[in-house]
């Protein structure tokens, strides 16, 4: 199997890029720091493939980029950002995927530049896969991020930036489940769910919020209330609310 080593100083950027890349059929480690990256591939490590960030505390992806390339020059490394990076750091890396993009953009760069996983490419789950889910979120990093998650799913994700265009998209296309940030501009997501509800009991609605606990005003109107981070958890409770 191909191995793709990631290195991110965001830790759940970093989480949400393996649960994307092992889903699609790699061996995936990470590294939270461009030192601790190097130290992976120096140690002896199979690796077959880099995908580096570039803008990263202590030591830039740039410079991460050259050590590798100095040490190991047939390595192929990937460069990630969501700012373009310098033409040096163009010359060094042997492609480049601007951070944000559609899952499919950075898969379709690891096999021009790798080529396909070998063996077999695990299941996805059986009960997301192919489902429709429409996610609201006021900030578009969120956002992209969990759209990347749920692709990695099988998931067919509808997109919304506040609670008004959330609703015009959910009359629209009426999708198996929504997920709502609790804190948006002009509608809190709870509030959000209840005209949902209103509209179609049946289909489930999952909050993302900071806070751990769940506020008095969310009982009887969500079905699920969910800690932002906790990746995992948000895969395992949509898929529960969707077969329930």
């Amino acid at each position: 199997m191909i191995t793709i080593l990631c290195i991110d100083d965001d830790r759940p950027t970093l989480e949400l890029r393996r649960r994307v890349l092992e889903g699609s059929g790699y061996e995936v480690l990470t590294a939270p720091s461009g030192q601790d990256g190097l130290n992976i591939v120096s140690g002896g490590t199979k690796i077959d493939l880099v995908i580096l960030d570039y803008l990263m505390p202590g030591m830039n992806g740039d410079e991460v980029a050259e050590n590798i390339k100095s040490d190991h020059p047939a390595l192929p490394v990937i460069a990630m950002s969501a700012v373009r990076i310098p033409p040096h750091m163009m010359k060094t890396v042997d492609a480049y995927v601007q951070k944000g993009q559609e899952v499919e953009v950075l898969l379709t760069t690891i096999t021009k530049t790798l080529g396909s996983p070998s063996g077999t490419k695990p299941e996805r789950e059986p009960g997301l896969n192919g489902k429709i889910v429409l996610c609201a979120d006021d900030d578009d990093n969120e956002l992209v991020a969990r759209k990347m998650l749920l692709e990695s799913a099988g998931v067919q994700v509808l997109t919304a930036r506040s609670g008004t265009e959330a609703l015009e998209v959910f009359r629209a296309r009426k999708p198996d489940a929504v997920v709502l940030d609790y804190w948006m501009p002009g509608m809190k997501g709870v509030s959000v769910a209840g005209e949902m509800k209103s509209l179609y009991p049946e289909i489930p609605i999952m909050v993302l919020s900071g806070f751990a606990s769940l506020p008095d005003e969310t009982v009887g109107v969500v079905d699920a209330w969910i800690q932002k981070r906790d990746v995992e958890v948000v895969l395992r409770e949509l898929e529960k609310m969707i077969q329930r």
